[in-house]
């Protein structure tokens, strides 16, 4: 029986040391909590630049492509926010200072100019946005963090391709 039991003791203690170890290792590293940041800014630009531009453009593909924006992203943001509350991390609740001052310059320009704009600089965030997701997929730690990047690349590399034809249309 004491064999038995210190069998016992010594193979909680090492379930418990590894179960300690996973945990330290899925915590988010310094790639993961910015991938967490800069994917809520470009979730919570992406629905603002949309709602500017259902408001603003009266070309249906634009406002197609701008209600898909609303959609996707808010379901993004949603996704994110139970990742910042898992790991305790705060997340952006407005746009950044960049889209800030881009939607001032974006909001004074209408019809063809706007949708040109606002199409072109979809495909340059899309564009940002890819690189993020990749990045945070080859450098992340975090399993949680990394599902959420490889689970939403697949629908920003569509906005991107969505975004590319509309472009091309409007020449």
């Amino acid at each position: 029986m004491t064999l038995f039991s210190a069998l016992l003791l010594a193979t909680t203690f090492a379930i418990t040391s590894c179960n300690d170890n996973e945990d330290d290792d899925v915590s988010p590293n310094d790639t993961d909590r910015n991938f967490m940041s800069k994917a809520g800014y470009a979730n919570r630009n992406e629905v603002d630049f949309a709602q500017l531009a259902l408001s603003k453009s009266s070309n249906d593909s634009v406002k197609n492509f701008a209600q898909m924006m609303i959609t996707d992203h808010t379901a993004g943001i949603a996704g994110l926010d139970t990742l910042g509350t898992k790991f305790s991390f705060s997340l952006p609740t407005t746009i950044d200072s960049v889209h800030a001052a881009m939607k001032t310059q974006l909001s004074a320009l209408s019809g063809y100019r706007f949708d040109t704009a606002y199409m072109n600089g979809q495909i340059k965030d899309h564009t940002a946005t890819i690189d993020l997701f990749q990045n945070e997929l080859s450098q992340g730690r975090n399993p949680d963090v990394r599902g959420y990047a490889s689970r939403n690349l697949p629908h920003i590399q569509l906005h991107k391709q969505r975004a590319d034809s509309i472009r091309e249309k409007l020449k």
